[in-house]
């Protein structure tokens, strides 16, 4: 398990929440915030994150472009390795 939660795009809370869950190989899904890289291309990283597993709640288009949704904890470092993928963290408010 080691490597898969080390990425710098997961916040901490994130990680303490999964932690366990992710060594077990859980398919339990997560509430999740997306940030994205000031330059990204909205159409083909939604693509991407749906590939990846993500199921979309909603998008907040702006400066700063946060996408909410659920995701399967296994699924977690798929997500970070989308590119233009800023930022991962846990979605309080679902």
């Amino acid at each position: 398990m080691g490597d898969k939660l080390t990425s710098s795009k997961l916040s901490a809370e994130l990680t303490s929440i999964v932690r366990d869950k992710l060594e077990l190989g859980s398919e339990e899904r997560v509430s999740v915030r997306v940030l994205l890289e000031e330059d990204a291309i909205l159409e083909k990283v939604t693509v991407d994150l749906e590939g990846n597993g993500l199921k979309i709640k909603d998008i907040q288009e702006g400066p700063d472009v946060v996408i909410t949704g659920t995701l399967a904890v296994q699924n977690i470092p798929a997500i970070t390795s989308v590119s233009e993928v800023d930022r991962i963290e846990y979605d309080r408010s679902s």
